[in-house]
C-alpha cells in the first residue's frame, strides 16, 4: 500500500524539478537577440488621439487635433466613446473624420465597450458594466446585446469614410484593466469581430493587447491570473496568442509596448522597468502574425510618462524624451514596420513650456518620412 504514495511523491518531485528548471531558465537565461535588423526599413509612424484624454488635461480637443494633423503622421488612431454617442450622438466623431478627410490623414477608428484612456470602460450610464471586480463584463446579457448593436451601427456609419484604413475592436479587451480590473471574454470578442466584419466593407480589423512587460505586470493584467505555462515561456494562453487566434488573414495584431511604469509601494514611488527581452517579444509576435498572413503593428509605444499619480507629470519619474527615442529605436531594430507613439495629448500639454517631447516626435517623423503610406 505504501508503493502508491511513494510513486506519486516521485512524480511530484520530478514535476517540481521541471518547473524549477523552467523558471530558472526563464529568469536567468540571456535574451536571444537574433531579431536585430542590420538595415531596418523606414517605419510608418503614427499616433493615437482621444478627445476625452485631451479634455482631462485641460486642452481644447479640436485645436489639439488640428495641430496633430499638421505633423504628417502616417496614421492616427481615434477612439469612439459609447457613452458620449449614447448621450450626444456621433457629432464629435463626425468632426474628427471630416477633419481627417480634409487633411488627407489616414485613420483607424476604435469601437466597443472599451476605448482609449482611463477608466477604460465607456458603456452608457445605467447600462453597466455591473460585473464584480476582476470579472468578465461580457457575462452580462444586456450589455452584450447593446454592445453588438453599437458596434454594428458605428461600423456601418463610417465603413466607407475616406482615409479609414482599419477598425480596432475594443481596446486591450483580453487584459484586465480599469478601476475594477474587468476584462472582456474571448468568445464575446469573437462575436464583436464577426459583427464588425459584416459591416466593415473589407477593411481589416485590429485587436490589440498590453504585451509583455515583466512577469509581475503580465500576471496582474492577465485575465487568466497566475499562468504557469506563460511563466515558463509557452505561448498557449498568452494574451498575444489569444488575440492573434481571434483574427483572420489580413487582420492586424496590435501590440501595446511600455518600458517604464511608476507605481506606489506604501508611501514610496517605485519605477518598474520592462524585462530586457521586451523587444524580442515584439519581434516574436510579428513573426507569428506573418506566418498566419496577418499584420502586426505596435499600436501603442510608450511616448509619455506613466506616473504613480498626476503630481509628477511635470517632472516625470518614469520616462523622458530621450527614452521615447530609445524605445522607438529598439522597435525599429526589432523589425516593427508600423509604430503608433502613445501620448499625443501629453506632448501638446507639455509644449506650452517644454518643447522637448514634440521635438523628439517630430525628429522621429522626419527620420521616417520615406516610409510608405498606410493603406
Amino acid at each position: 500500500m505504501s508503493r502508491g504514495p511513494r510513486r506519486y511523491q516521485a512524480v511530484a518531485a520530478v514535476l517540481v524539478a521541471i518547473v524549477i528548471a523552467g523558471i530558472t531558465m526563464r529568469f536567468t537565461a540571456p535574451p536571444v537577440r537574433a531579431h536585430a535588423h542590420d538595415n531596418p526599413g523606414p517605419v510608418q509612424v503614427g499616433t493615437s488621439f482621444s478627445p476625452v484624454r485631451a479634455e482631462q488635461l485641460g486642452l481644447d480637443w479640436k485645436a489639439s487635433y488640428s495641430r496633430l494633423l499638421t505633423m504628417n503622421f502616417k496614421v492616427i488612431r481615434l477612439g469612439i466613446y459609447w457613452d458620449q454617442v449614447a448621450q450626444d450622438g456621433y457629432a464629435d466623431t463626425d468632426w474628427l473624420v471630416e477633419q481627417s478627410r480634409q487633411a488627407g490623414q489616414p485613420i483607424v477608428l476604435t469601437v466597443g465597450i472599451k476605448s482609449l484612456g482611463w477608466p477604460e470602460y465607456f458603456a452608457p450610464a445605467g447600462l453597466g458594466p455591473f460585473a464584480k471586480p476582476g470579472a468578465d463584463v461580457s457575462e452580462d446579457p444586456v450589455l452584450r446585446a447593446q454592445a453588438l448593436d453599437f458596434i454594428g451601427a458605428t461600423v456601418s456609419r463610417y465603413h466607407d469614410a475616406p482615409g479609414l484604413v482599419a477598425w480596432q475592436i475594443e481596446n486591450e479587451p483580453l487584459n484586465r484593466a480599469g478601476p475594477q480590473r474587468w476584462w472582456i471574454g474571448d468568445a464575446f470578442v469573437a462575436q464583436e469581430l464577426k459583427v464588425a466584419r459584416a459591416a466593415a466593407g473589407g477593411k481589416p480589423l485590429v485587436l490589440n493587447a498590453f504585451t509583455h512587460f515583466n512577469r509581475g505586470m503580465d500576471m496582474a493584467s492577465s485575465s487568466h491570473g497566475f499562468d504557469l505555462g506563460a511563466l515558463l515561456g509557452f505561448d498557449g494562453s498568452k494574451v498575444e496568442k489569444r488575440s492573434l487566434d481571434l483574427l483572420q488573414p489580413g487582420d492586424i495584431l496590435g501590440l501595446d509596448v511600455y518600458t517604464r511604469i511608476a507605481y506606489k509601494s506604501g508611501d514610496h514611488v517605485q519605477v518598474s522597468p520592462a524585462d530586457p527581452d521586451w523587444d524580442d517579444n515584439v519581434a516574436h509576435w510579428e513573426g507569428e502574425a506573418q506566418k498566419q498572413r496577418k499584420g502586426a503593428w505596435v499600436t501603442e509605444a510608450q511616448a509619455e510618462p506613466w506616473e504613480a499619480d498626476p503630481s509628477t507629470l511635470d517632472n516625470p519619474l518614469s520616462i523622458g524624451p530621450a527614452d521615447v527615442a530609445a524605445t522607438f529605436g529598439a522597435l525599429k531594430q526589432a523589425g516593427a514596420g508600423t509604430v503608433l507613439l502613445w501620448g499625443s495629448e501629453y506632448w501638446l500639454l507639455r509644449s506650452q513650456g517644454d518643447q522637448r517631447w514634440l521635438e523628439t516626435v517630430s525628429a522621429i517623423l522626419a527620420q521616417e518620412a520615406k516610409a510608405p503610406a498606410v493603406v
